[in-house]
């Protein structure tokens, strides 16, 4: 439901009010990235059915202070709401990539992101048909709010039904995993411990581009330059997108015919060729729209962003103007699919320690989430698409170009940082050297092939 929301663009709100969803996304973004780094902890601690029912409830409340935002107008309630997003959304993480990088990896993401973006498009249908006959509306309605938070909610609380890590068995019929529980020392030594992991260091540039990419495709891409019906068509299709292709690539990535460092090879081969081509596309587009223009605006008190800068295309009244960019929106879909399984199968495999994947999820979600602070600011920069108002609109510059480079830039130094790990760290099998560190925790472990 949060990815429906957020795919699109400016969280559902207007596109005028685009620095919102941004500062809402920053804040986030900021509380998420230190939460993750500790989540695993917690995780090793509490268990997974205890960050899942608070993190899954916090999601519901910030959807609710959007549904707010549009009649009192309060960034604050928002910015609030996102701060405690930021905590729950870094325990609920965590704890389902510790459960889905178990066994076979790239089944066990496929399996994830598809219920997971089930979500997502479920989310984005129901605004729609709500929407359909309502080509000017440029918001979501207080109903589609209100269906996402009623499924939050629910959704928190069906987690009481997993079984505890304890009852859940491998197909040989040894556990997962057995644990005499951490103390917050020793798991707190082994988190910092993984900033001394080369294998961690190598991978931090494909995990800060994996989140920073939607800043741009959601808002810069989907937001402003559609209407609200045709946002949640792309939405609903992006996120299916992303079922498909985890679904091929999962399998791909699990293929038994080739060992797992060919896998991780090939993998990494197919993952840069669909990346190459979509953003070639995505570059293409970019000409044709971009900030240059500014209007005074009487609500803001400010010169802000020109709205007949950007294409404003409706699916039906301008079909012949919506198939290309809705195929590259598609495409967008598919290849951060195939980023972000990519990186889960490679954590996974470097482990089979139920306990260290948490850990590594942590990890993962902590940079991801240091490159979601900082792609709102290049977005409303003089060189973003959708500059804030005042200095920053009346200084732009590239018609948003700056955005997108420095996007592309990320994800294929991201690339260059898995080389190592794909090429020299994967093995067949993973061997467990043992809790190294200081502690109250002994972990016993089977190696499962996958």
């Amino acid at each position: 439901m949060f990815n429906a929301l957020q795919g699109t663009g400016s969280y559902g709100l207007d596109p005028k009010d685009s620095d919102v969803g941004n500062r809402a996304g920053t804040a986030l973004s900021c509380v998420f990235a230190f939460s993750s780094l500790f989540a695993g902890a917690l995780f090793n601690i509490l268990g997974h059915r205890v960050l899942l029912i608070l993190g899954g409830l916090t999601y519901a409340l910030y959807i609710g202070s959007f549904l707010a935002y549009q009649h009192i107008h309060s960034i604050v309630f928002v910015v609030i709401s996102s701060c405690l997003l930021g905590i729950g959304a870094g325990w609920l993480w965590c704890a389902q990539g510790a459960i889905m990088m178990e066994g076979e990896k790239g089944r066990f993401f496929s399996i994830f992101w598809a219920i997971f973006n089930c979500g997502g498009v479920l989310g984005n249908v129901i605004p729609l048909a709500l929407q359909w006959n309502n080509p000017t509306a440029t918001s979501a309605s207080e109903s589609a709010y209100i269906a996402y938070m009623v499924i939050m909610v629910l959704g928190a609380f069906l987690t009481i039904l997993l079984l505890p890590t304890s009852k859940v068995f491998r197909k040989d019929g040894s556990n997962v995993v057995k644990v005499r529980y951490s103390s917050p020392i020793s798991e707190l030594k082994s988190v910092f411990a993984l900033f001394k992991d080369w294998r961690m260091l190598a991978l931090i540039p494909m995990f800060f581009a994996s989140n920073w990419v939607y800043t741009y495709q959601f808002t810069a891409v989907n937001g402003v330059n559609f209407n609200a019906r045709s946002r949640y068509m792309n939405s609903s299709w992006y996120w299916l997108a992303q079922i498909i292709a985890s679904i091929a690539y999962g399998a791909f990535l699990d293929k038994k015919e080739w060992s797992r460092p060919t896998r991780a090879k090939y993998g990494l081969i197919l993952l840069t060729a669909v990346l190459a081509a979509t953003w070639a596309g995505g570059v293409a587009f970019q000409t044709t729209y971009g900030p240059v223009h500014n209007i005074w605006s009487d609500t803001d008190k400010n010169f802000v962003k020109d709205p007949s800068d950007f294409h404003s295309i409706d699916l039906v009244n301008n079909t012949g103007e919506y198939i290309g960019p809705f195929f590259l929106y598609f495409f967008y879909g598919v290849s951060d699919a195939m980023y972000q399984g990519y990186s889960y199968w490679l954590m996974g495999a470097l482990t089979n320690d139920t306990n260290m994947a948490a850990r590594y999820a942590g990890f993962y979600k902590f940079i991801q989430n240091l490159g979601g602070i900082l792609a709102p600011i290049v977005q409303t920069s003089t060189i973003g698409n959708a500059p804030s108002a005042g200095h920053n609109i009346l200084n732009v510059t590239g018609k948003g170009m700056g955005e997108i480079i420095i996007a592309i830039v990320l994800v294929f130094v991201g690339i260059l940082g898995a080389i190592p790990v794909a090429y020299k760290a994967v093995q067949d099998h993973t061997i467990e050297e043992g809790d190294e560190f200081v502690g109250e925790k002994h972990e016993v472990f089977e190696d499962v092939k996958a």
